[in-house]
């Protein structure tokens, strides 16, 4: 646990720093080929500046969970159902690799594992 003051409301602020997981509910993605897939996801984030994540984002865990859902339907939806089956192992790479990027001002660490 990280606990620290900001000076703008002279609030006290509790951070966890363990590991946290939660499920992206399933999502109806549309392919590029027109098919509707059900694709769910877990998954693991954990604070790396208590910091940043209080200061940068208003709420970070309900924005790590928002956009996780939405790096999931936007980098589905523009591969073709047979890519999906077949590069599971890229596709989860490069959404890893979206949802880091995005929320690494916010210090979070963001794993990620997609469900068959």
């Amino acid at each position: 646990m990280a606990t620290f003051f900001t000076r703008r409301k002279f609030q006290i602020a509790v951070v966890d720093l363990r590991t946290v997981s939660f499920d992206v509910p399933p999502q109806e993605i549309l392919t590029k080929d027109s098919v509707t897939v059900a694709v769910d996801a877990v998954v693991y984030y954990k604070i790396n500046s208590p910091m940043a994540a209080v200061c940068n984002v208003a709420d970070y865990s309900r924005s790590t969970r928002l956009l996780a859902s939405t790096t999931l339907r936007n980098i589905l939806g523009t591969k073709n159902l047979a890519d999906i089956l077949a590069d599971r192992e890229v596709i989860a790479s490069d959404i890893l690799h979206h949802l880091d990027s995005a929320t690494d001002p916010w210090g979070v660490k963001v794993d990620l594992q997609l469900l068959p």
